[in-house]
């Protein structure tokens, strides 16, 4: 069968973006602390794709929590796809354009959007009255040196680090017609994992983590490089989703990019080949729906269009309306704290898609 059109991707990261907006919501309501008589509400809460239960954590309260808490996540390779994604289209230029580039693409994003979290930072402190020299100044500066981000908007930790991994991909991946273009891509790939890896088993406390998580998604930047035109020939696609199918069965070898950790060993070296056997699995149905569903797909895919944007901006709402109700103390709205941040979603990021992309003309290009 053939797929010409290339809007499966937006297609995927629609459904990525939108995981990952849904994930980090349902995870910054799980943090609060509900009420007895709350727990009835809270237990009966449903939202799709993912539900709101009453969980009892180890200190004996009750929070919040998301029904992926006992479901298997079909979607562990969500920040390894981005990467992929990425080294998809990856096309080998100087070292000067290339910065220049990704510098429009990513960096400005990274630093409008940190200032923003920054300013937004300092104001909830000032308001809670916890503003100190150290968190204003060596705490923000020791995330940026050391994770690549600032509290108030974690997400931008990916900026940083593809901004690294392109920069590095661009120095040292073969050009397609090399004569040892699979050798030389092989090298680069296990070489990047293993500077991962040796991080994650060694733990280096003094090791920045946007290093470790740079040369991770590299290995995957190399991989959607390298092998995304034989997506679907057999040879790749059916080991890839009997591999995938495997992973759903006995449990999936979830890898936490942000901060280069796993449950063990084992677990992160298997990461590599099933997440990328999850990738591609996605990545052909994706190509299936958008060829044969389109009209199915089309919401998705504009989503997908303005993933960068939303991405980078989302959690700003999702931070600031906790910090508004954990300072005003707004305990009675705790167990309604997914819903706030799922309106304010709805009220503000599209209207941040529309300004950004009328504003974008008069501050930088971004293609």
């Amino acid at each position: 069968m053939s797929f010409n059109r290339l809007s499966y991707i937006d297609l995927g990261a629609g459904v990525m973006l939108l995981y990952v907006v849904l994930s980090h919501s349902i995870a910054t309501a799980g943090y609060f602390e509900i009420a007895y008589y709350d727990l009835w509400g809270v237990t009966d809460a449903a939202l799709i794709p993912k539900g709101v239960h009453a969980l009892i954590g180890n200190n004996g309260k009750i929070h919040a929590a998301g029904i992926n808490y006992y479901m298997p996540d079909l979607f562990f390779f969500v920040m390894q796809w981005f990467f992929y994604k990425s080294g998809q289209f990856f096309s080998k230029l100087t070292i000067a354009d290339e910065w220049k580039k990704d510098w429009h693409k990513l960096m400005n994003q990274f630093i409008l959007w940190s200032a923003i979290g920054y300013v937004l930072f300092i104001g909830f402190k000032l308001w809670d009255g916890t503003l100190t020299m150290r968190n204003a100044t060596y705490d923000v500066i020791h995330d940026l040196v050391f994770k690549g981000r600032i509290e108030l908007n974690t997400p931008l930790w990916f900026l940083f680090s593809l901004f690294v991994a392109k920069q590095v991909a661009n120095m040292i991946l073969p050009q397609r017609d090399d004569k040892y273009f699979w050798l030389k891509s092989g090298c680069v790939l296990f070489a990047c994992f293993g500077i991962a890896f040796i991080a994650y088993y060694y733990q280096f406390s003094m090791f920045p983590v946007w290093v470790a998580n740079s040369a991770l998604g590299l290995a995957f930047f190399t991989l959607g490089y390298c092998l995304s035109d034989y997506e679907l020939k057999w040879w790749l696609l059916l080991p890839c989703v009997l591999l995938y199918a495997a992973c759903c069965i006995w449990g999936f070898p979830v890898v936490s990019f942000v901060d280069n950790k796993a449950v063990n060993k084992i677990v992160y070296l298997l990461n590599l080949p099933c997440g990328f056997a999850g990738i591609v699995t996605f990545n052909v149905f994706c190509r299936i729906i958008s060829h044969y569903l389109h009209c199915i797909s089309l919401p998705f895919e504009y989503v997908g269009k303005y993933a960068m944007i939303i991405y980078v901006s989302h959690a700003i709402l999702y931070k600031s309306v906790r910090g508004v109700l954990i300072i005003e103390e707004l305990t009675n709205l705790y167990p309604y704290a997914l819903w706030i941040i799922l309106g304010s979603y709805v009220c503000f990021l599209p209207l941040f898609c529309v300004l950004y992309e009328r504003c974008s003309k008069y501050l930088w290009r971004i293609d």
